[in-house]
This record gives structure tokens, C-alpha cells and sequence, in this order.
């Protein structure tokens, strides 16, 4: 080979090494819940045989959008992980709201509710998804929403991360109801009280549903993502560790043991 050609081989190979790693495109859709769009984003892993493993991903409260860009990126990383995760914008048929809204969080939770299981029931009839293996990862509000749809829609999801959220109380009578659910909190979170997630704890043993627990002390709300004074890197690595090994043991296939009784 000549020296030209040399050069252009071993240029095209650096470039390759140097390549950022593909992203799974983050593409917009939609679907109908009583009759008005709901928006949805989805993320499909590069290469699948047969009918794949599906997560659901849901915001915490907030502005609209405000938190796009770090659910694209986990939509991105799911996907990598084998998933058909679809980022669910339950806020399209409302106002958005942020944590210090109460009285509209209540007004629009079965809106929102609905919109989800609109969704859910979209993927059921997906060809490229196993409606036996859907999953749900919620943050904050998105973790009582989760919640709130796996209690009262028994059967109809196959696992849940919950992210510093909680069961509304209203729903503790049908905790037994749960799939298998990773709980993740932080002990000094100023918006959702540590206590959420122990009481979660407590319920579902009582029910013996399988779950896990794992509460970081000194961590805030939100301590996975980069906000000023709350990002935690090394809590949000192992929460994420933590979050694949789940969806892996239970939606993936993964060998590795379940789990009947919570750990922290």
C-alpha cells in the first residue's frame, strides 16, 4: 500500500476510535387520549430480534421542557441497554405545574394518569414491543404517577424505578397491586420526605411484593441530576447502576436473583 493510502487508512481508523458513540434517535410521536394528542419521544436500540423489552419514562414536576435534554440523554441510554423507552409528556393536555402547586398537582393527576395509560396501552399494540415486559422509571412527580398507575393497574406493568417519589395515600390499601419496584432516595430530600420511601418499604413488605431499597444519606432531591448543591455524581452513578440491574432482572432477562424483601 502506498503512503497516501496508508495515511488515509490510519486517518479513517483514528476517526473511528475518536467517533462519540451512536446515539438511539430521539424521536417525536404522538397518541390520542380521549380523542386530544398526547406528545411522546422514543428512543429504539440499534439492534433487536423479536418483540423488545419497553420502558416508560416520566418527568418530576416542573416546567415544560425543562428537562428534555437529560431525559434524551436517558432515553439514549436505555435504548443502548436493549429497551424501547418512549418519554411520555403528560403535561400535553394541561398547564405544567412545579412542586409548590399542590392544589393543581391534585387537579391534574387523573388527566395525567389517563394520558399515561393511553400510552401504555399504544405500546401494548407496538409489534417491536412485549407488552409482558414494560417497565416504568419515574422521577419525583413521575415516581407517583408510576406508582399510582402499577397500584391500580394491576398486572399491567412488569417492573418500576421509583425516583424519590412515593404512593399516594389514598393508594396504600392497593399496594399489593405493585410489580416489582426499585425505590432510590435521598435521607435529607427537601421536597419528598425520606419517609415516602420507608413507608413504600413498609407497604410492600407487608404485602410481600418484591422490591429494593436503597437510601443514600445525605443526598437531596434530584441528586442525579446536574443541579447546583443537590448533583451527587457518586450516588447518581450507583442509583443508575443500581436502576439497569433491575430493569435487566426483571424486563431484560438478566440471571441474577430477585429480590422478596427490601435492603438498604
Amino acid at each position: 500500500m502506498n503512503r497516501p493510502l496508508v495515511s488515509l487508512a490510519a486517518t479513517l481508523l483514528l476517526l473511528a476510535i475518536a467517533a462519540p458513540p451512536a446515539r438511539a434517535e430521539w424521536t417525536r410521536g404522538e397518541f390520542n387520549f380521549n380523542d386530544k394528542p398526547v406528545v411522546e419521544f422514543h428512543c429504539i436500540p440499534d439492534k433487536a430480534d423479536g418483540p423488545l423489552p419497553a420502558v416508560v419514562l416520566l418527568h418530576g414536576a416542573g416546567r415544560r421542557n425543562r428537562a428534555n435534554g437529560a431525559m434524551e440523554k436517558i432515553c439514549d441510554e436505555l435504548a443502548k441497554a436493549g429497551y424501547y423507552t418512549e418519554f411520555i409528556e403528560y403535561y400535553s393536555q394541561t398547564e405544567d405545574v412545579t412542586p409548590g402547586e399542590p392544589a393543581k398537582i391534585m387537579q391534574y393527576f387523573p388527566i395525567w394518569l389517563g394520558e399515561i395509560r393511553a400510552g401504555i396501552d399504544a405500546m401494548d399494540r407496538n409489534p417491536r414491543i412485549d407488552p409482558k415486559r414494560i417497565g416504568m422509571v419515574g422521577y419525583s412527580l413521575g415516581a407517583y404517577l408510576s406508582l399510582s398507575t402499577g397500584a391500580t393497574d394491576p398486572g399491567k406493568i412488569a417492573a418500576i424505578v421509583d425516583y424519590y417519589g412515593g404512593l399516594p395515600l389514598r393508594l396504600h390499601s392497593m399496594a399489593s397491586n405493585l410489580p416489582p419496584t426499585l425505590i432510590l432516595h435521598g435521607d435529607a430530600d427537601v421536597l419528598v420526605p425520606v419517609m415516602q420511601a420507608r413507608e413504600l418499604d413498609r407497604l410492600m413488605t407487608a404485602a410481600n411484593r418484591p422490591h429494593e431499597v436503597h437510601i443514600y444519606p445525605g443526598a437531596n432531591h434530584a441528586f442525579n441530576f446536574p443541579i447546583p448543591a443537590w448533583y451527587n455524581p457518586t450516588d447518581a452513578e450507583d442509583a443508575w447502576q443500581h436502576t439497569l440491574d433491575f430493569l435487566g432482572r426483571y424486563l431484560g432477562g438478566k440471571p441474577t436473583p430477585a429480590l422478596t424483601a427490601g435492603a438498604e
